[in-house]
């Protein structure tokens, strides 16, 4: 049974009942939220708003992209596998800064984004986008064994259906092409610890596990453990060429201290303290996996 399959079961129980988010288990041993996204597919023609686009590029350029390390990175994996002129897809491209940064040094880059006013970022910094949803069978008609890579930097938690996503990839890749997915690690650190606390605490304390799962419109929908995501590939077809976990957070320190606090005093008192501890004791919260398709 993949993931798909186990959001359908019907011997699935509540697993945890959060702030954000209803999550749902079963012997399966999936945890997922039962929230489902629309369909978002956008017309090329719809009508941006001038302020709308302004406040996305501010949030990308100063938030969501701030972190350059991180990008820099994802670009250093692909080069591990892949030589330059090679051709990306990056799904859930947000702001398009991993395929600029690839794209400066010789790869042919396309992303996927849904969200128009981030699709329309994408497309005045020189990105080819796709508004297209890469598991319709006319888009993997039309992109049959096109790629040399794909690409789910922090995609895979938020799909509806993850299995599904991983089969598309899986038939637009060339042969011997890889996929690279990092996503949160349910057997990493805060998880694991979050599951505790809500368990001694009858779900009392469940802060860790409310920033992991949400039943909002683009949120986390499903949290894989190195295992499960494992599974998932093999059962498509993919070879398993790497997996590891790994620290990294999306945002900055304060964005979930502010979370957490709600104070900017405290949160100005504890920053300084989580940065030593995390030198202290280095906590693994992701996985980076990098998988490849026969040749």
């Amino acid at each position: 049974m993949n993931i798909d399959e186990a959001k359908s079961s019907k011997s699935n129980y509540i697993k945890y009942k959060l702030k954000y988010s209803t999550v749902y288990s079963g012997t399966h041993g999936y945890t997922f939220s039962n929230y489902f996204d629309p369909d978002i597919i956008n017309k090329n023609d719809i009508k941006l708003d001038a302020n709308k686009l302004l406040e996305t590029k501010e949030y990308l350029n100063n938030q969501l992209q701030s972190n350059l390390q991180r990008y820099s990175s994802q670009v250093d994996k692909i080069k591990k596998y892949l030589e330059s002129e090679s051709k990306v897809l990056d799904i859930g491209c947000g702001g398009g800064l991993f395929l600029k940064l690839l794209q400066r040094i010789g790869f042919k880059v396309f992303g996927v984004e849904l969200e128009p006013y981030r699709k329309e970022y994408c497309i005045q910094n020189g990105i080819s986008i796709f508004n297209e949803d890469i598991t319709k069978n006319d888009f993997i008609k039309k992109h049959h064994q096109s790629f040399d890579a794909v690409t789910l930097w922090d995609v895979i938690e938020h799909v509806n259906y993850p299995s599904s996503q991983l089969k598309a990839a899986f038939n637009i890749l060339k042969k011997g092409g890889y996929i690279f997915i990092d996503t949160p690690a349910k057997d990493g650190f805060y998880h694991r610890f979050g599951s505790f606390l809500y368990s001694n605490t009858k779900g009392r304390f469940n802060f860790f596990l409310d920033i992991m799962y949400s039943d909002h419109m683009f949120g986390h929908k499903q949290i894989f453990s190195t295992i499960e995501m494992e599974k998932e590939l093999k059962s498509v077809g993919f070879e398993i060429k790497e997996i590891s976990k790994f620290h990294e957070l999306s945002f900055p320190y304060e964005f979930y201290l502010k979370k957490l606090l709600k104070s900017n005093f405290l949160v100005k008192l504890a920053k300084p303290i989580v940065s030593l501890l995390l030198i202290i004791f280095p906590i693994k919260n992701k996985m980076l996996v990098v998988a490849k398709k026969p040749i």
